[in-house]
């Protein structure tokens, strides 16, 4: 009988290991896929097995035909290779004898030096001497050093139970084995090293392990004798050990002296260790040894598992496990570790140990339900922000793709998520989708334990964040989905910056989440649910009604002289009126009075004060916001509700974690409640049972401590207890803000004795009346402050009979009870928390602790103080102790005998076991390993054993099985393959006949017989090439293809191709039939396709050939690139693209002389002209610097100006200041004008300069800017110059802002009248460029260029007309 364990190998070496399909690649350094392959394939014609020889079998010498894989002197990995190749290398020094080397056919990698002929080869002996000498003595055969293990003898009945004392290997570390990583050069195959007995060896996957000659032990860990003294120096004498630090939590430190000390990193740290506290040592190797298991650890100390769950953390390893718990820790960015695939390998792992995940607890909860038919529970806890919410959809989405359903019921399950996402989540300060309610989802399951339905049950929802929520905080999620929403519109809903319930907290939007979106989720979600379309839209309206409800203020008023409010604008309140389907009216007197009932007397109406009516509006919208959500529990119950009988069913529970914040309130203390009534639950799974597992199986150990936190419990819910204090108060006289001291004198009087409780008199610093309770997660202070009030979560009858009096008959049923004396909410909560309590205790538990990485919500940030204190809180530490002190590892006997009774297979073959005794067969399988297991324990029905023995039995467990998995693959593949061939040459013929019929009926025929008859084979990737099934493939391709596109080519071809459209289609078509065009399918579509062709050609001719001609004429670059993509898209080809590739490439200059030349050679001459102006544009950008106005060489040299007065004092003032700003007339003129009429008629236009620009008194300033225009438009070029050189100088440095104003108009005018003149020109454009106003730049720019190419204003302009242009052109 084949042994079972031949499945789990068949499933771990993987289907591409044999002959067929095996591709000859080198195994990659530390990977295993390849190696695998490579490993288990068959060896080439004529090789045999590396396991059964040690040369080619066969006459001549086969070494020349086999590649092989080495490792040089220096540790590279080199291949394929050849021999000859090999010797080159052996010649040079880079390799050596004990160099390992592998070919396909080996069971793993060998030295050289283990197979002497094929070491002859690569070194051969020294040829003959010549005649006359002796000959050269041979060398020495190489030696083997490595002394494998002798296989375990055969065990007899009578030797059943041995001694294990005798055996005295050494213990191994408390370090694991961690597979190789490919990139990881340090576990590439390495030569041996043999020192004090102990060896270096690899398994077949290239992990190292350690191998003692002398004892025959086995470790995965590196034995002492082996490392280098720097890191085999302990822990005790190394003076390193963990230091707190409050942000840190711990710091890896060693002690320099005193108080100080030094991190890995050189930092210093000063810390006092209290008195009777030592710190805890540390072994700094230890530090490189990481566990996703923290029952692993060799250190059990906080630092140690702090440490562990870091450097994972930054390494993306986000889930770790403390036996059957999981510690998931949020990463904040998305990670692809919830693929289908990764649901797969987790649903069908058979008896691997895959890594810690959230399917991994989903998963066992869905085995362990179908193996013992109890309910199952995943609890899921951690702070706001750990990820509970993200890590319970994982949960759940495992559950339906593995479960399943007959009705596609589980995506209806899924479905649930973005309704009470957007319902009950919203974003706090730690985390953008809190859940704001606890939540508990029974996953049902029919008879034959797939998915049915499901049942939701919510606990505590917080109604306050409706009415308020702190800074940076937001409201529920769906009212800004409605908001944002298409919907918005039909509920007269603007954005929610508009309303006070959204806005007032400063924050309306949060990055990464969608809105707009997400509610689109929700509707379709809503779809999927069965919700109708009158269901929807109560929903909403109620929603919108809230909404605007927050905008509804009031404003104090006076009622018969007592104090009263009224409401500041009604617009907002008709609108909550109008959504709740009420009275405008009556809902402003419900709002600001309440109606006081006396028996015996009529019903007394009480105006509310303004912050009394504020807080009446906010009962109002958290009370219906309640009344919605619980509706929509229900409603989503009644659509999940299974329609067969509830057979089993497993419960994800996602609920609040602990809660301290810098005040707490009552919700606090529900919330922590309930948290100490999980830690039982926990207390009990982890500790209590624990120890009962150790009772059970008669297994001494010490009772186990851990932190019983009854006395909380009792403290808070007895009778007499703190919620019974707080219901009696609620049901007393008096005022609330009364009853809140009331509440607080009673605690301090019945408590103040207790341990647990910290009456109000005993709180320095807090500023308000408050107790504390010492809690299992620390001591928390509640303000008591409105702690009556909320617990008795009531609403005045004057709006409760308002709403149930609603036209919205939805509404009106949600208030159609009368409202009577309800429970408060204390009761209410007790009332639930003890009925899940009662159903997770029905159910086996599974735990996941979310652990919330950093306050600052982003990746690779870990914060280790927070992080320490959720551990605590989550009862980390201590669920980790006892899982180490005791034997974490615990396998029935069945079990166990399933799991390693493998390791009785050796080389020689299998070994039977003798005994039928389930117990004594435990003992022949530990036997045959021959190490030492003394610490194990055997209990009534099980083995339980610690980490040092788990890691020894797996490690013999993994060497078994590399031993005899190549064998089984290669003699199963073997047959497979031969089988494989025999079925292949068997189809040929009838894919021959399918071929020749090119009959599509009969390719499909044919190709399924084949795919029947051969499919089966994929799974074990045998495959060969098969020509005739690819042609018949293609072929069946080709025909349905040609039928597609038949009647499109008939269509379009027909069409008017003078339509876009049309033509466009045709090119499509055309596109795809010209891909099985060569194949010929059909005689209609080759005729189909050859008038297509030819429509088409003719047509992109006359669509692009004149548009070719058109952009020629004129070379804008973006034309050309137009058109030529335009052309490469249409696939056609012309002399003038070449041309367009060429210009394409020049640079701008170039191409704008070459629009200049095109312009003028097609007689365009107002383009020539533009262009031109672009050219000189390019020029004056290149060198304005050029054209700094003081270089232009019209200007008069400063000393001759200076000079031209002849009895001036001041000669370098006017020379330095001629092309500045001045108030005083010229001395000459600023150009070089001889002429002496010239200058004085300079000399005059500067003077009317100065009067229209007011830096001079004149009458008319109009008419002496008329003056200017004139000297300008009559004088020569040198006098044209000289205005605008004029000009210039006044805007130099002007410090008045009128004048600068009146300077750039008059500017203007002269640019409307006559050009500057070719000397001027280029100083003026650079001068407006770096210094006209903003506002008329562009104009003044435009206006220098224009009037050089247009001739000179006639006539000057009147002075009424001054106006006008100047309006006309910005000023």
């Amino acid at each position: 009988m084949q042994p079972s364990f031949l499945s789990e190998l068949s499933s771990k070496v993987g289907p591409k290991a044999g002959t067929g399909g095996f591709k000859r690649d080198a195994p990659s350094q530390g990977g295993y896929g390849r190696v695998v392959s490579a490993r288990l394939g068959r060896a080439p014609s004529g090789v045999a097995s590396a396991a059964t020889s040690d040369s080619p079998s066969g006459g001549g010498n086969k070494w020349n035909d086999i590649e092989f894989f080495y490792m040089t002197v220096d540790d590279e990995q080199i291949g394929p290779a050849t021999v000859k190749e090999m010797r080159m290398k052996w010649k040079s020094g880079e390799l050596a004898a004990d160099c390992f080397y592998w070919y396909e056919g080996m069971n793993g990698w060998e030295a050289l030096e283990s197979n002497p002929p094929l070491l002859k080869q690569i070194n051969p002996p020294a040829p003959p001497p010549k005649k006359g000498k002796a000959p050269a003595a041979p060398p020495p055969p190489p030696q083997n050093e490595e002394t494998p293990p002798p296989p375990p003898p055969r065990i007899t009945a009578a030797q059943a139970r041995p001694d294990f004392a005798n055996y005295a290997a050494p213990r191994p570390s408390s370090s694991t084995f961690a597979p190789p990583s490919a990139a990881d050069p340090a576990h590439k195959p390495r030569r041996r090293v043999l020192e004090k007995g102990w060896m270096e060896k690899l398994t077949a996957d290239l992990v190292p392990y350690y191998y003692n000659t002398a004892t025959g032990a086995l470790q995965w860990e590196k034995p002492a004798e082996l490392q280098s003294s720097s890191n085999n120096a302990g822990a005790a004498n190394s003076g390193w050990v963990w230091v707190p630090t409050e942000e840190e939590g711990y710091a890896a430190a060693r002690n320099m002296g005193g108080n100080q000390y030094q991190t890995r990193a050189g930092e210093s740290i000063t810390y006092s260790t209290p008195r009777g506290v030592t710190l805890d040592p540390l072994n700094p190797a230890s530090l490189s040894m990481l566990h996703n298991d923290l029952v692993l650890l060799e250190d059990l100390c906080e630092g140690m598992v702090l440490h562990n769950l870091r450097e994972r953390y930054l390494k993306d390893q986000i889930y770790c496990g403390v036996g059957s718990i999981l510690i998931a820790i949020n990463p904040f960015k998305r990670l692809p570790l919830y693929t289908p695939d990764i649901i797969e390998k987790y649903n069908k792992r058979g008896n691997k140990v895959l890594a810690p995940h959230p399917f991994d607890i989903a998963d066992k909860a869905y085995k362990t339900l179908l193996e013992v038919e109890k309910n199952q529970s995943i609890l899921v806890s951690g702070e706001s922000g750990a990820g509970k919410t993200e890590t319970t959809k994982q949960c759940l989405m495992f559950l339906a793709e593995v479960a399943g359903s007959k009705a596609n019921i589980e995506q209806r399950v899924l479905s649930v998520n973005p309704i009470l996402e957007a319902f009950g989540n919203a974003k706090t300060l730690r985390n953008d989708n809190s859940s704001r309610f606890g939540r508990f989802s029974e996953i049902i399951l029919d008879e034959e334990k797939r998915i049915a339905g499901a049942q939701i049950q919510s606990y505590l929802l917080e109604k306050s964040r409706v009415g308020y929520q702190q800074q940076g905080e937001r409201n529920y999620h769906i009212f800004y989905q409605l908001c944002k929403s298409d919907w918005a519109e039909h509920y007269q809903l603007g954005g929610p910056e508009n309303y006070g319930y959204l806005a007032n907290s400063g924050c309306t939007d949060v990055n990464g989440i969608d809105d707009y979106r997400e509610f689109q989720d929700v509707v379709e979600s809503m779809d999927q649910l069965g919700f109708t379309q009158d269901e929807k839209h109560s929903i909403f309206s109620i929603i919108s009604g809230i909404i605007q409800l927050g905008n509804v203020t009031f404003s104090a008023a006076s009622v018969n002289g007592a104090d009263a409010s009224t409401i500041d604008d009604m617009g907002s309140a008709y609108a909550v009126a109008s959504q709740f389907g009420v009275d405008s009216t009556q809902l402003h007197h419900a709002l600001t009075h309440r109606t006081l009932e006396i028996i015996g007397q009529a019903p007394i109406p009480v105006p509310l004060r303004v912050e009394q009516a504020v807080e009446n509006r906010d009962a109002l919208a958290k009370y219906v916001y309640e009344k919605l959500f619980n509706w929509l529990v229900r409603r989503i119950n009644e659509s999940l509700a299974p329609s067969c009988r509830k057979s089993n069913f497993i419960g994800i529970l996602d609920i609040f974690g602990f809660e301290i914040f810098k005040q707490n309130s009552f919700e606090q203390l529900c919330i922590n409640f309930c948290n100490e009534k999980l830690q039982q639950i926990f207390n009990e799974d982890t500790f209590k049972n624990e120890e009962q597992v150790y009772k059970n199986e008669g297994v001494d150990f010490p009772p186990i401590q851990f932190i019983d936190n009854q006395p909380v419990v009792d403290l808070i819910e007895m009778r007499g207890g703190i919620f019974t204090i707080l219901d009696d108060v609620v049901k007393g006289p008096g005022k609330p803000e009364q009853k809140d001291a009331k509440f607080g004198t009673l605690l301090d009087s019945k408590f103040a004795s207790n341990p647990c409780f910290v009456p109000s008199n005993k709180h320095r610093g807090v500023h308000y009346s408050a107790f504390s309770i010492n809690h299992y997660a620390g001591s928390v202070c509640y303000n008591i402050d409105k702690f009556v009030d909320k617990n008795k979560d009531s609403l005045f009858s004057d709006l409760y009979n308002m709403m149930a009096e609603s036209s919205d008959s939805f509404i009106k049923q949600q208030f159609s009870s009368a409202q009577g004396s309800r429970r408060t909410l204390a009761s209410e909560f007790k009332s639930q928390l003890k009925s899940l309590m009662d159903e997770l205790r029905s159910t086996q538990s599974h735990y996941i602790r979310c652990i919330k990485a950093n306050s600052q919500k982003r990746p690779r940030i870990f914060e280790g103080g927070s992080c320490l204190e959720q551990l605590r809180c989550a009862g980390v530490f201590e669920a980790v102790t006892i899982r180490k002190n005791g034997y974490p590892f615990r396998y029935t006997f069945e079990r166990f005998v399933e799991r390693y009774k493998c390791i009785l297979a050796t080389e020689e073959g299998w070994q039977p076991l003798q005994s039928t005794d389930v117990r004594d067969q435990c003992y022949e399988i530990l036997t045959a390993t021959k190490q030492a297991f003394e610490e194990m324990k055997w209990g009534n029905t099980m083995v339980l054993f610690r980490a040092d023995e788990y890691r020894v039995l797996e490690l013999c467990r993994a060497l078994s099985t590399d031993r005899v998995s190549s064998k089984i693959q290669a003699k199963a593949r073997g047959r497979l393959t031969r089988r494989y061939l025999k079925l292949v040459q068997a189809a040929r013929p009838r894919l021959q006949e399918a071929e020749r019929s090119r009959d599509l009926a009969t390719l499909e025929s044919a190709l399924n017989y084949v795919n029947e008859v051969l499919g089966q084979f994929a799974v074990f990737s045998i495959s060969a090439p098969i020509a005739e099934w690819a042609r018949c493939k293609e072929l069946v391709v080709v025909i349905r293809e040609s039928a597609r596109l038949e009647p499109e080519l008939e269509t379009w071809v027909y069409s008017d191709l003078g339509d876009d459209n049309n033509f466009e289609m045709l090119f499509k078509t055309l596109k795809s039939a010209r891909e099985i065009a060569d194949k010929r399918p059909t005689p209609k579509f080759d005729e189909l396709y050859a008038m297509s062709v030819e429509q088409f050609e003719g047509w992109r001719e006359y669509r692009l050939s004149s548009r070719l001609e058109e952009v020629m004429k004129t070379v804008e670059r973006d034309e050309m690139g137009e058109i030529y993509a335009e052309c490469k898209r249409l696939e056609y080809s012309s002399p003038s693209l070449e041309e367009i590739e060429r210009l394409m490439g020049v640079s701008e200059s170039e191409l704008l002389k070459m629009q200049y030349k095109k312009a003028n050679e097609n007689g365009n001459a107002q383009r020539a002209v533009e262009k031109e102006i672009e050219l000189k544009e390019l020029v004056l950008d290149q060198f304005a610097t050029n054209f700094a106005f003081e270089k232009c060489g019209m200007l008069r040299d400063p000393v001759d100006y200076a000079n031209a007065k002849v009895f001036s004092l001041h000669r370098d003032d006017h020379a330095a200041g001629m092309l500045l700003f001045s108030k005083s007339v010229i001395l000459t003129s600023l150009t070089r004008i001889e002429d002496g009429a010239s200058v004085k008629d300079s000399v005059n236009a500067f003077k009317c300069i100065l009067g229209y620009c007011g830096d001079q008194r004149i009458t008319y300033p109009e008419a002496a800017a008329i003056k200017v225009l004139e000297v300008g438009m009559e004088g020569d070029e040198w006098v044209r110059a000289e205005v605008y050189a004029q000009l210039m100088k006044q805007l130099s440095s002007n410090p008045n802002a009128y004048s600068r104003d009146k300077l750039w108009e008059l500017l203007m005018l002269c640019l409307l009248h006559f050009s500057p003149g070719d000397g001027m020109e280029n100083f003026v454009q650079i001068f407006l460029r770096e210094n006209a106003p903003v506002r008329v730049k562009d104009g003044m720019v435009r206006q220098c260029h224009c009037i050089v190419y247009e001739e000179q204003a006639q006539a000057v302009p009147g002075v009424h007309m001054i106006g006008s242009m100047l309006k006309q052109h910005g000023f």
